[in-house]
């Protein structure tokens, strides 16, 4: 109780929360009906459900075809899958590719070792449940098997292009393991005590936010030992590829190369913050989620290094150090915007941004359990500009890694916008079940972080 009365306290600077409240013009009535209101849209028909399971993995496959195959380019992409046999089958990958086996099968093994042998750090997890420490390595372990494909290469065992040659093959292997974790999940919820699948929807988007698998976080796991490996394998297979068929790499494929190698540095460097963040917190593993980070989530981040080495084309000088620049510059800024929320909520509100105690409301709710529980919503530093600056610069990340490509096609930018509009549709999200949470509180937030991803505009 102590606790909760000095953080209420800490949360007077820079204007009481009462105030706040009163220059809010929204009733306690009207956030209840909006509440009820947007519980009511959170709920998904199971109809709903059943289209995105169908089109989903067709859409993923389809995705990659037109990108590595047509460069994205949609009147031949539909032209080659109307007018030559096999037509539409052509969009799935070949199965018996026993390169494509082996490679998959070398590499799940050796991040399964990684895992288990390399040396941990260890990361605070904080939650209303109560915090954990975790270990974590995934940093070295990307890295160890980076400078393992390079080695191998060089020495003359496999091509450097194995990857980029091999990849649509290695996607439908990564669906294939998906559906068998998938499985292994429902088996498991089947004849165990605690959890059980009853409807399209729990199976869909799943039950549990942390199914473990021998004592591993099946998710977390996932994300970074799948997702966040393969790709910068892929960026390295294809810079081999390139030099072979072109006898140099480009500058466009270069910068590009660069860029998201350091973003994918950045994102096994702060593992905690991952580990930290609504998406490792919230998000249960379901078929959904299992689908995006072993398939879609591979498929649309190395796009743009896939138009890119098919082709010896490149933008001028100028063009490629100005999106290089920004590129590195919104993943620092990123980084250091989520480590000031993560440094700010370990502290417990005690954190000072330039030299003043940070502004930050004392949001009350209840958990699931009923029990009252206070988290801090903060107002200052990076976080006093608008609600969601991480988002924004995410968004625009990603609209730096497409730029890089110039405009070979219309689906060649597609997996940007579908970026961009999954991080606007979680922003959204995020604000919906905040309003839901913390009620007025949160109406308290927004009075005083006014704008969503622009500050002065929106």
């Amino acid at each position: 109780m102590n606790n909760l009365q000095r953080v209420r306290r800490s949360s007077s600077i820079g204007g009481s929360t009462s105030s706040l409240a009163r220059r809010s013009s929204i009733s306690p009535k009207d956030i209840i009906a909006l509440q009820e209101a947007l519980q009511k849209q959170q709920k998904i028909s199971n109809q709903v459900v059943w289209i995105l399971f169908f089109i989903l993995p067709p859409f993923t496959f389809f995705l990659f075809y037109s990108i590595s195959i047509h460069r994205g380019c949609f009147i031949e992409t539909f032209q080659s899958l109307f007018t030559r046999s096999p037509f539409i089958f052509q969009t799935i990958p070949p199965l018996f590719n026993t390169i494509a086996w082996k490679f998959t099968t070398v590499y799940c093994a050796i991040q399964l070792i990684f895992y288990w042998i390399l040396p941990h750090d260890q990361a605070l997890v904080m939650s209303s449940a109560g915090d954990e420490i975790r270990n974590i390595n995934s940093f070295f372990s990307c890295l160890i098997t980076c400078l393992l494909y390079v080695l191998g290469a060089s020495t003359g065992i496999y091509g450097g292009d194995l990857v980029y040659i091999h990849f649509n093959s290695i996607i439908l292997i990564f669906s294939i393991l998906s559906i068998i974790t998938l499985v292994y999940l429902v088996t498991s919820y089947r004849f165990g005590c605690d959890n059980d699948i009853t409807t399209i929807t729990e199976l869909y988007f799943g039950i549990e936010a942390h199914p473990k698998i021998l004592d591993i976080d099946l998710k977390s796991f996932i994300r970074t030992r799948f997702t966040f490996i393969i790709w910068p394998l892929y960026i390295i297979s294809s810079i081999y590829h390139h030099k072979l068929i072109y006898g140099k790499v480009s500058n466009s494929l270069y910068c590009l190369s660069v860029s998201q190698l350091f973003y994918i540095a950045k994102f096994h460097w702060n593992e905690d913050l991952y580990l930290n963040s609504l998406d490792s917190k919230r998000c249960n593993c379901g078929f959904y989620r299992l689908w995006t980070d072993f398939v879609l989530n591979p498929v649309v981040y190395t796009a743009p290094i896939t138009v890119l080495a098919q082709s010896n084309r490149s933008l001028g000088s100028i063009s490629n150090f100005i999106f290089s620049i920004l590129a590195i510059f919104t993943i620092v800024a990123s980084s250091l915007i989520d480590r000031q929320k993560y440094e700010f909520r370990k502290s417990k509100g005690e954190l000072k941004v330039n030299g003043v105690d940070a502004f930050f409301i004392s949001a009350k709710y209840r958990t699931e359990s009923g029990d009252s529980n206070v988290n801090l919503l903060l107002g200052s530093g990076y976080w006093a500009y608008c609600r969601h600056p991480n988002y924004l610069l995410e968004a625009v990340t990603f609209l730096t890694f497409s730029a890089f490509q110039g405009f070979p096609s219309t689906i060649a930018h597609f997996p940007m916008l579908f970026v961009i509009g999954f991080l606007v549709a979680r922003a959204f999200t995020d604000e919906n079940r905040c309003l839901i949470k913390y009620g007025q509180y949160w109406v308290q937030y927004c009075s005083k972080v006014k704008y969503r991803f622009l500050p002065g505009v929106y």
